[in-house]
């Protein structure tokens, strides 16, 4: 499907509560706490509204989960059968009682409480301005846990939604098997007789089960398309004493809605026509290029950079270094005659270190290779050739850009028509090297910038003076994505264990690059001059040198117990095979425990 990887489950985050929901309502909703906000439990819990989640989702009888519209309508309204067949895992915070989570000051871990094998979804609507998902598991597709799971699963967010996440498919496997491990101890503590013989069924056709979702999830990717013009079937309000506080509320019908008319794709062309006298010059000239960006990234990125190079002179990109931010810009304007590429200094502090200087001997000016590059734009623009020229300035933050880049930044912003306030004063006599005869050079409407960024200690911020003139795209590449890009080809747990890790290091801006998956792929196409056995060997020795080497612990940072905790439970997971990243996230453990700070470099 667009939204998941064909064959993952899904993961929705609801509140923690008392282990056995047994369908009772809060008493004194107010005083717990199940993550859910106070006037929540007041409003909401404490007089049984279905949006309770905690109250049916593992009910004996008929147990069933309801979703705000605004967690999960973006995917149900037009793909109403996105969630049939799928495995769905319920998470949340640990809790304790008789006040739910524990350790709220803290920063509690995620649990895993059960899972369904959805049979089907509903909307059901509760008045003109609310609607609810009601989603319903097989009789015999669901099961609670005797006790809340660990959650140390690989997930990832999916856009569009705040409730839902993906889940991988081998790590949902393995935390059943560790579960059926649990349940075999000589005193399970299950909280009723029936949810020992629901996990077992539960665990024992999970494959077949994954197989099923993965068939159904192919072919609504196959007839997935834009509008969706089916009436969605509407479940009526169900009444009860669980329903007391909907009463008053009207029940609504739900009409087809309106078929959606597309109009058709123009091909992309430099120079966007006029209107209300304004040309636009994109970046973006062939459809190929949407194409790539699509799908390397998402196509959200897309949006994005389509967005900023139509409403702005300077797009910046942001992301992990490695993330690809270099090559998607040099990648816009396919025509190398027409793009330049900077690179910024540290020590640049004024416009001669961009521009250039006049020499005090000649009188001359003695232009860089960007003011070479103006000239030419010029000159282009004089030949009515209004074709985008691009500029990519590199490490753009690397020193503060306001020194060097303030004629630029001012010039570009007026209209194209006023052609003195877009001229800059070079001085000296002429331009040495150029045919002309003045020491001014005109900057184009049709010259754009991009420009790239990392934020770390080595780097200045970006002041609300170039914000407010930018366009900021951030990038992001997850694992499975970059060793696509890099054409890798692992298997499934050496895949899983870069995106665990990935997932663990993010926030310490150790991320598993395209850098560092290129380098994994020449390791494995020379193993034999490397001496190493297997694949599992270039990974540990990857990891070890361009993962977990950008990694800092202070002592002291309350962050490093919970992340020192998930980097154990991975060794765990995979120090057989990444023998050499388990030895030093051992000795990372051994240091803190020694009041010693972890710096590789």
């Amino acid at each position: 499907m667009s939204f998941i990887t064909v064959g993952n489950a899904l993961g929705c985050t609801i509140n923690s509560h008392r282990r056995g929901w047994d369908g009772s309502i809060c008493k004194n909703a107010e005083t717990w706490n199940c993550s859910a906000k106070q006037q929540f439990r007041t409003d909401y819990c404490q007089q049984g509204d279905p949006r309770c989640y905690h109250i049916h989702i593992f009910e004996e009888g008929n147990p069933y989960c309801l979703i705000d519209d605004l967690g999960i309508g973006w995917l149900l309204e037009p793909y109403p059968e996105a969630l049939n067949n799928q495995i769905l895992l319920f998470w949340g915070k640990r809790f304790q009682e008789p006040r739910g989570i524990s350790d709220i000051n803290t920063r509690p871990k995620d649990y895993v409480f059960g899972a369904y094998r959805v049979r089907s979804v509903y909307p059901q609507k509760i008045n003109e301005f609310k609607t609810l998902w009601k989603i319903e598991p097989y009789p015999d597709g669901w099961t609670r846990f005797q006790q809340p799971y660990i959650l140390t699963v690989y997930y990832k967010s999916i856009i569009g939604g705040v409730y839902l996440k993906e889940v991988n498919r081998v790590a949902v496997e393995n935390m059943f098997e560790k579960a059926a491990e649990q349940a075999s101890s000589p005193h399970p503590n299950w909280f009723t007789p029936k949810d020992a013989e629901r996990f077992t069924n539960f665990h024992a056709h999970l494959h077949e089960w994954f197989e099923n979702a993965r068939e159904d999830a192919l072919k609504l990717q196959q007839s997935m398309v834009h509008t969706y013009t089916k009436p969605l079937p509407i479940m009526p309000l169900v009444k009860g004493p669980l329903f007391d506080g909907l009463k008053n509320l009207d029940i609504k019908k739900t009409t087809s809605p309106p078929a959606v008319v597309t109009a058709p794709v123009k091909p992309i062309s430099s120079i966007t026509p006029t209107k209300n006298g304004i040309t636009t010059y994109t970046l973006l000239e062939k459809e190929a290029t949407k194409d790539k960006i699509k799908s390397s990234y998402s196509k959200e990125t897309l949006d994005a950079i389509m967005a900023a190079s139509l409403t702005k002179n300077i797009v910046i990109l942001t992301g992990h270094p490695g993330v690809g931010k270099s090559s998607l810009a040099i990648d816009l304007i396919e025509d190398s005659e027409r793009k330049l590429i900077v690179a910024v200094g540290s020590t640049w502090r004024g416009r001669e270190d961009l521009l250039g200087y006049v020499n005090p001997i000649s009188n001359e000016f003695e232009p860089t290779d960007f003011t070479r590059f103006l000239y030419k734009a010029e000159m282009a623009w004089r030949k009515n050739d209004k074709r985008t020229h691009l500029v990519i300035f590199e490490e753009f933050n690397l020193s503060q850009p306001e020194y060097w880049f303030a004629d630029i930044l001012v010039r570009s912003q007026y209209p194209d028509d006023q052609e003195k306030l877009r001229t800059i004063e070079l001085g000296g006599k002429c331009i040495r090297g150029t045919t002309t005869n003045t020491s001014k050079v005109f900057v184009s409407p049709a010259l754009r910038f991009v420009a790239t960024i990392n934020n770390d200690h080595t780097t200045m911020s970006l002041s609300p003076r170039v914000l407010d003139r930018a366009s900021i795209v951030e990038l992001t590449l997850e694992p499975r994505y970059t060793l696509e890009r890099a054409k890798l080809e692992l298997d499934e747990k050496q895949i899983m264990s870069i995106e665990e890790l990935d997932a663990l290091l993010k926030y310490k801006n150790a991320m598993f690059s395209l850098r560092a998956a290129e380098s994994l792929k020449r390791c494995i196409d020379n193993l034999h001059l490397l001496d190493m056995n297997s694949t599992w060997d270039a990974l540990d020795t990857i990891l070890l040198q361009q993962v977990l080497t950008k990694v800092r612990l202070m002592v002291g940072d309350p962050g490093n117990d919970s992340l020192m905790q998930g980097l154990e439970d991975w060794s765990e997971s995979y120090g057989k095979y990444l023998r050499k990243c388990a030895t030093l996230i051992d000795g990372w453990t051994e240091a803190l425990k020694d009041g010693r700070d972890v710096i590789q470099a």
